[in-house]
């Protein structure tokens, strides 16, 4: 109810979306390009969708494929005053942001920086990479992107919500058409969402998820038999919490452990001054564990599986980008 009070304040912001969208659409201001093929992955609405792990997922496929990759980040929330960051692991989360540093746990090359443009320049400098990747970066219009991933969540699809602040749209509905490609996340099977990717005319992926154990403070790996008879406490600063939880609640019954409580806290959450109980179990996200310093702490490990098709797809979108220019 109180949402829909705030009809007029989604107008204005619709409206300024929409500017925003056709200024740069239309080149009445230019656009920015790489030298180097860059992949967004975006979504249209607040909250987690999956664009992080996806980021890493596909980054991580392009390092295997012998490919020099560096992802670009702005670093949201990061404490650092600095124009430009390569992140690595001498740095921290606060200092890179939560997000750009579990990239650099995943092994992933990070620069963090307001501008993404002046951020692949000047990593260019440090290394001739072959590909760029733009974690959250469908808004991001300034620069020129190869390929643009539209991240949809199944369980909370675009189509059904509605624009900020009565809803969790950044941008229309209809800004779907400037997505290459849709991967979908969460999906548990749902016809309906099927019926209507296939309206959009876009060509679509279905990505898995992949729980596999607990990783601790160390960075090892723990299989969840570890958490069988114990009480835990499950921790979770995350854009969609519920997820999560709801997670932890299949695998306490699946491997037999007891969760005494939820703790719901803000995306992002800054853990310097909350206070973990040493006598107690905590169990997290991998992008809460970057954050935290203590040894009763462990994140369930989390990776978004991704087709060949879809690398094929991309692969082939880009090559064919480029014979164009």
């Amino acid at each position: 109810m109180f949402r829909n009070l705030l009809y007029p304040l989604s107008v204005i912001y619709w409206t300024i979306a929409s500017l925003r969208r056709f200024l740069y659409e239309k080149s009445i201001i230019k656009k920015k390009r790489l030298p180097k093929p860059v992949i967004s992955v975006g979504n249209l609405s607040v909250g987690g969708t999956g664009k992080t792990p996806i980021a890493i997922t596909i980054s991580k496929y392009l390092q295997n494929q012998g490919f020099k990759v560096a992802v670009l980040s702005r670093g949201y929330k990061r404490k650092s005053k600095e124009e430009i960051i390569k992140c690595d692991n001498t740095l921290n989360a606060e200092t890179c942001g939560d997000e750009p540093f579990l990239m650099v746990k995943k092994g992933i090359d990070v620069f963090v920086g307001k501008d993404r443009y002046k951020s692949g320049m000047y990593a260019l400098k440090i290394k001739d990479y072959d590909f760029f990747i733009l974690d959250d970066g469908f808004q991001h219009f300034q620069l020129f992107r190869d390929f643009n991933i539209l991240v949809v969540d199944a369980g909370k699809p675009f189509w059904k919500d509605k624009i900020l602040p009565v809803g969790n749209l950044r941008e229309p509905k209809s800004f779907y058409k400037y997505a290459d490609v849709f991967l979908i996340t969460r999906y548990k099977g749902q016809a309906d969402v099927i019926d209507k990717l296939k309206e959009f005319g876009k060509p679509f992926f279905i990505t898995q998820e992949r729980f596999d154990g607990l990783i601790d403070l160390d960075n090892n790996k723990i299989d969840f038999s570890f958490l069988k008879g114990k009480k835990v406490s499950v921790i979770s600063g995350l854009g969609n919490n519920l997820q999560f939880f709801n997670l932890v609640k299949s695998l306490s019954k699946q491997y037999d452990f007891i969760v005494e409580e939820f703790i719901n806290l803000p995306d992002h959450f800054d853990y310097k001054n909350f206070k973990f109980d040493l006598n107690k179990t905590y169990i997290t996200t991998e992008k809460d564990l970057v954050k935290i310093n203590q040894k009763n702490v462990y994140a369930v490990s989390y990776e978004i599986l991704i087709s060949e098709e879809f690398y094929k797809f991309m692969m082939e979108r880009i090559h064919a980008g480029a014979k164009s220019d």
